[in-house]
């Protein structure tokens, strides 16, 4: 009996493979023609991967090449079968992905969800974590703060432990610290625009004209730095506990740290805090990514209120993150005695945009908006001719007034926090306007606000929006003469503000990656997704590299601080200061 279907002569129980080896020609050229589709269509997805988004056509490509790979493997596997091979292709294909599994490793995942390779047996040097804080010093004669005293890592003890003054120690500032000079008080900059008017630095014309003040290991977490004086605060997480950190600018000294048992985590974010604390008067305002607010002394870390957000809103952490799936983002906006932040909650539970705490004692001051909250932080802008709370919402964009948090217009953007999610948050763009954007395919518009043409109210008109240009995921647009510069779909790009065409991008081969974007005077300074920090000129007509420093190891989705001339950069593992030349 035969079976013309694979070509073998049985007999009983038995079979050989045909004499003919031509019957698996068929089967090899089918896997041949898989194999290549696969590729073209891959080659077509990364061909419009520019102009759509590198994270859904990476998905696209991983699809396709899946089935492409499956399909292969099954045509070859029937070629071998015919010439009497059989266990050929499994135990191939089982031999590779053990060597492969044995010698690679997935380091991280990058923002566009594409796997970063490393080898396995390969190390990363990371600093370790400081764990004791500095010995704290007496105040002086004047009554203020030579130094910084260490307080307790406890939620119920938070007083300085006592410790003797250190009369050798020179490297604290002398000015009390609601007197010191802030230099990059909150998220995006004193100004929350990423934007200092003036560059403080001389541009380097090589990497040996910049000294690295410190190189430290720091807890998870993408927070940045807020830096006040001789103070930069951040927050990470250190096992199951949610920090607040204060470091030394000039050597990273560990200064106090304050924590609490809370964790927040996610196979795509990873774990720790998302937000950056802000400083005012002497005093620290900080978010954790599960919801707990604190305000803390400046020079001591001392806790002088917090707030649970989740308790507030009659939520639990579980119920929290089925709706915003990847931590608490926003960071806090100081304004008129407030301490403004997403609020969040559930369906049903009415106002619950943003959340107005006052900073005196942490008590709620009132509560608005209808939608679900988002990752970006609100912002206090001046749009025809009111001064008013501008809050990127899960699917809308609203205005709200500053004393009471009523709410002035609404505009749709779309998105959805367990989703293709709104990170960015609006940044002023000249009078009345404001630019947004946003990551997951969608791109950036254009807004101005204008009183309604019935003499009652406000409403939002596009200027224009598009989903070709400033497509920035997890960064913000920084501004200067019109244009606008940001990682868009993960390479830097330039626009015209005023018409929203793209004046120029970053050559796909050297993309940044889900980075950031801020600006000094005439000079862009971009954080590399992977770590490296560039220097470009803010120059509208081309894009020019000016300086690359070779900084972190490790993805880095936080925002630079600049202080004076301190660049100070950090990510989940290691965080580094460095001295560039004065201007």
């Amino acid at each position: 009996m035969s079976d013309p279907a694979d070509g073998y002569a049985v007999t009983g129980s038995e079979s050989r493979p045909p004499a003919d080896p031509t019957h698996e020609k068929p089967f090899l050229r089918r896997a041949a023609i898989s194999a290549a589709i696969g590729f073209a269509l891959i080659a077509v997805v990364q061909y419009f991967a520019p102009e759509f988004d590198y994270q859904f056509a990476f998905l696209g490509c991983l699809a396709i090449g899946l089935v492409s790979a499956v399909l292969t493997l099954y045509f070859l596997q029937r070629a071998a079968h015919r010439a009497g091979r059989t266990w050929l292709v499994p135990l191939t294909t089982l031999a590779i992905g053990i060597v492969f599994a044995s010698l690679v490793k997935v380091r991280t995942m990058s923002g566009e969800m594409i796997p970063q390779l490393g080898w396995r047996f390969s190390t990363r040097n990371v600093p370790k974590l400081q764990t004791t804080p500095a010995a704290p010093i007496a105040p002086n004669e004047s009554g203020s703060a030579t130094s910084i005293a260490r307080t307790t890592d406890s939620e119920t003890e938070n007083a300085s432990d006592g410790a003797t003054p250190n009369e050798n120690d020179t490297r604290a500032t002398d000015e009390a610290p609601d007197t010191l000079v802030v230099q990059w008080g909150q998220f995006l900059g004193n100004d929350r625009n990423g934007t200092i008017e003036e560059r403080p630095f001389s541009i380097p014309q090589s990497t040996d004209e910049i000294e690295t003040l410190w190189n430290i290991g720091i807890g998870g977490g993408w927070s940045s730095f807020a830096v006040a004086g001789e103070f930069a605060v951040t927050l990470e997480q250190r096992e199951d506990r949610e920090c607040v950190t204060a470091y030394r600018v000039s050597d990273g000294e560990l200064l106090w740290i304050v924590d609490h048992e809370a964790t927040h985590t996610h196979p795509l974010g990873e774990a720790g805090p998302r937000s950056t604390p802000a400083i005012l008067d002497g005093r620290v305002y900080a978010q954790g990514a599960t919801g707990m607010v604190w305000c803390l002394d400046l020079a001591t870390g001392h806790v002088i209120w917090d707030a649970d957000l989740l308790k507030l809103a009659g939520w639990d952490q579980t119920e929290s993150e089925v709706a915003v799936t990847w931590g608490r983002s926003g960071s806090p906006l100081l304004v008129d005695g407030l301490c403004v932040l997403p609020y969040g909650g559930k369906v049903d539970s009415g106002a619950r945009s943003l959340i107005a705490l006052d900073v005196e004692s942490g008590s709620v001051r009132w509560t608005a908006g209808e939608d679900q909250i988002s990752y970006a932080s609100p912002q206090l802008l001046t749009l025809a001719g009111v001064r008013q709370i501008v809050s990127v919402n899960e699917a809308s964009i609203t205005g709200h007034t500053v004393d009471s948090g009523e709410q002035l217009w609404q505009t749709d953007w779309a998105g959805q926090s367990n989703g293709g999610a709104n990170c960015a948050a609006v940044i002023g763009a000249g009078k009345d306007r404001f630019l947004v954007g946003k990551g997951y395919g969608g791109g950036s518009a254009l807004i101005e606000i204008e009183a309604a043409p019935s003499g009652e109210g406000f409403v939002a008109e596009d200027v224009w929006r598009s989903n070709r240009v400033m497509k920035t995921k997890f960064n913000h647009a920084v501004i200067r003469d019109g244009v606008a510069y940001g990682i868009s779909n993960g390479a830097l790009q330039a626009i015209e503000i005023e018409t929203g065409d793209r004046l120029w991008e970053q050559s796909r081969r050297s993309r940044s990656g889900q980075g950031q974007v801020i600006l000094a005077g005439d000079t862009l300074i971009v954080q590399e997704e992977m770590g490296d920090v560039l220097l470009v000129a803010a120059d509208p007509a081309e894009y020019r590299e000016l300086l690359r420093i070779d900084a972190l190891q490790h993805k880095t989705w936080n925002v630079p601080s600049l202080a004076g001339n301190v660049l100070l950069v950090r990510n989940a593992v290691q965080a580094m200061a460095f001295r560039l030349p004065p201007k």
